[in-house]
């Protein structure tokens, strides 16, 4: 059973380093400045932070993902699955949580080479709307006219 808690202060190293190594799995590390990213990357984290919700799976800590307006549209900034959790369809239940919680649009940006990913958010409704430089795209969804 999924329970839903908001981020702490304290939450801001874990996310810190589920970022980090995204960015290191996925991104041309050879063309970015990485010590510049990953201080945006923190700004952001705490900047943010109150957007960011836990994700818990039977009472364990499972994941966290970050809904935030953005220029009239909903931007989903992050969603992490830990490991042990995967599989199991909780990055299906938050998306769906997401898309139900709000009326606008969703965008978010995925890295190109994060396969299990774009196969999850084209699975539900997400259409790729623009190339971000070599390694990324900005997918949204938008909710169907009845």
């Amino acid at each position: 059973m999924l329970t839903y808690q908001k981020a702490e202060p304290e939450d801001i190293g874990t996310l810190f380093l589920l970022n980090k190594q995204l960015i290191e799995e996925f991104e041309d590390l050879a063309s970015i400045d990485y010590d510049k990213v990953l201080r945006w990357v923190r700004r952001n984290l705490e900047q943010n932070l109150s957007f960011f919700t836990r994700i818990y799976w039977d009472g364990k800590l499972a994941g966290y993902y970050c809904l935030l307006p953005a220029g009239g549209k909903m931007e989903l900034d992050s969603l992490f699955v830990l490991p042990p959790f995967r599989g199991r369809g909780i990055g299906t239940a938050v998306l769906k949580k997401c898309q139900a919680e709000t009326l606008l649009p969703i965008f978010l940006y995925v890295f190109r080479r994060n396969i299990r990913a774009l196969s999850l958010y084209e699975r539900l409704g997400f259409q790729t709307v623009k190339e971000v430089g070599s390694t990324r795209y900005i997918m949204e969804y938008q909710k169907q006219d009845c």
